[in-house]
């Protein structure tokens, strides 16, 4: 009887041994099949790199058919879905990647792995994102699109991510554009960009302190108002009037005069050159105010995105503004340092109207208050072309602002560039509130007539060459592709005008940029009426002229 048993037990131990050799070899099969998604998805976005476009798209049919088989092998695992999931939302076959990863949260135990389920949720929703962002930009169409269904995706877009400040930028810029159709435009449009700055400051501060670059308990501040950082910031050191305006101000505006600030120990952060304290957590904003884009200038900690991944890394990615193009997310670790400077860097700074009435604004009073005198100090300016050339030529003849003094400042990365132990910068509160009628980016008329002056005798010509000239009608035509650059009825609109501008005694002039400086100077100064639209409206449509 003991042999039968013992003969029993034999074969039943040996069954066992057979099927746990089934079993593990099949869920070895299973686990090489999910690094077989790995390592093709690794081939696929080389391929596609390499621009060969076709042969990257029949290697996402091998993912897809490996998918299929680690599936049937073990289809209550997660590990084949999740890295389907990721090839698919890398590839940017969002819809595939939204399904398969909805299966994985089903199949990932969230009590024994939560840091998994949270991140797969992470990755679900970045998912789910980024299919309304594609919805979004079809639509858009770089602003030439339909505007109302692109503002109801960015609305959608900040459903999923709160707190993102690119996209609060995003929903600003379009309700400016699309004021005449929104009720309350204003206020929602104000909001907006408040929220876009405010969410970046935050996540700017986090950033700083995960570089160790502030104070570990600084709680910060943005100063819009220059005055009231005044005593407040260990950085601002003085502010020295140059214009005093007019405190009794007129129907839309109140000029309060212009000053230039003297700063210590402080940096100059992206393109726009933000004025920055990193240690204390400070930014001092321009007059551009909340027009600025901060996330396009500042090096921001994804606070408002998704957990990180389950085996280890930061708590927080970097956003990367570049989406890739900048190395290392736009970070700039070896900024420039000076010792005495002053800046005309701003925002917009290399746009028409911006050079005309606000950094030559800025660069008269710089020269009126005596800083560019002293020849230690250094001059940060965009790199002179066209108006900017000519009228930085006029506003500093006879200074001796020798090239050597001058940093060029060019497009870069959006982190401090370059650290100043004092430096100097012209100034002034808005004459008009940000969101009223004229309170975008506005100068005030103290400044403007100066400026206005001091161009007006640079650029002025022999009486000869222009007495004979008859006034103008001038009107303004924006090249296609510029912001909102489509005019309906544009056509019928131009020649009403070219019919009536001689029944007033007006020559018809269309300008189109192309004038050198000198020639545009004379061009308007001719004019007697400018017509033109402005870039940034949408549904724009030609109306008939008044003859009133």
């Amino acid at each position: 009887m003991r042999p039968c048993r013992q003969s029993a037990t034999k074969m039943i131990l040996g069954f066992l041994l057979h099927l746990c050799h089934l079993v593990s070899s099949q869920y070895n099969q299973y686990t090489a099949l999910v690094d077989k998604i790995e390592g093709t998805l690794d081939r696929a976005v080389k391929l596609h790199r390499a621009g060969q476009t076709q042969e990257a798209l029949r290697t996402l049919d091998e993912i897809r058919q490996v998918f299929r088989v680690a599936v049937q092998l073990e289809p209550s695992e997660p590990d084949a879905y999740v890295a389907f999931a990721q090839a698919m939302l890398t590839s940017n076959q969002l819809n595939e990647s939204i399904e398969a990863w909805e299966s994985a949260l089903e199949r990932i135990n969230a009590e024994k792995e939560p840091a998994m389920a949270q991140w797969a949720l992470g990755r679900l929703r970045y998912a789910r994102y980024g299919l309304v962002s594609m919805k979004r930009d079809a639509l858009y169409a770089h602003g030439q699109g339909d505007l109302l269904e692109s503002l109801k995706l960015v609305e959608e877009q900040l459903k999923i991510y709160p707190g993102f400040p690119s996209r609060y930028h995003d929903l600003a810029t379009i309700q400016v554009m699309l004021f005449h159709f929104l009720e309350d435009s204003t206020n929602m449009t104000v909001a907006s960009f408040q929220k876009s700055q405010d969410s970046a400051f935050h996540a700017w501060k986090a950033g700083l302190k995960e570089r160790g670059r502030s104070k570990s308990d600084c709680d910060g501040r943005m100063f819009y108002s220059w005055k009231e950082a005044l005593g407040f910031s260990r950085s601002l050191i003085s502010l020295k009037p140059v214009t005093f305006g007019d405190e009794s101000c007129g129907q839309n505006y109140c000029d309060h005069g212009a000053y230039v600030a003297t700063f210590r120990d402080v940096g100059l952060s992206g393109d726009d050159g933000i004025i920055v304290d990193e240690k204390e957590c400070q930014l001092f904003m321009a007059s551009a105010g909340l027009a600025v884009d901060l996330a396009k200038n500042l090096q921001l900690l994804e606070i408002w995105g998704d957990p990180p991944a389950p085996h280890g890394g930061p708590r927080f990615r970097w956003f990367d503004v570049s989406q890739g193009r900048a190395p290392n997310h736009g970070a700039w670790e070896t900024p420039m340092l000076v010792k005495k400077a002053a800046s005309l860097v701003q925002f917009a700074g290399t746009s028409y109207f911006h050079i005309i009435t606000e950094v030559f604004g800025r660069l008269w009073l710089l020269k009126e208050a005596g800083i560019l005198d002293d020849p230690e100090t250094r001059l940060i300016l965009p790199k002179p072309f066209g108006f900017l050339a000519a009228g930085f030529k006029i506003l500093t003849q006879g200074m001796g602002v020798s090239a050597n003094r001058l940093i060029h400042w060019t497009s870069g990365p959006n982190d401090v560039l370059l650290r100043a132990e004092t430096l100097y910068y012209a100034n002034w509160e808005l004459p008009v509130e940000f969101g009223k009628d004229g309170g975008h980016c506005p100068t005030p008329p103290s400044v403007l007539l100066h400026v206005r002056d001091a161009l007006g005798a640079g650029f002025a010509s022999a009486p000869s060459a222009t007495e004979h000239l008859r006034p103008a009608l001038v009107y303004i035509k924006r090249k296609q592709g510029e912001m909102r650059s489509v005019l309906h009825g544009e056509a019928d609109f131009v020649q009403e005008l070219k019919t009536w501008a001689p029944s007033v005694a007006l020559e018809y002039i269309t300008f189109n940029g192309q004038l050198k400086p000198k020639a545009t100077a004379r061009l308007f100064g001719r004019a007697r009426i400018i017509v033109g639209f402005h870039g940034g409206v949408a549904g724009g449509s030609a109306r008939s002229t008044s003859r009133d």
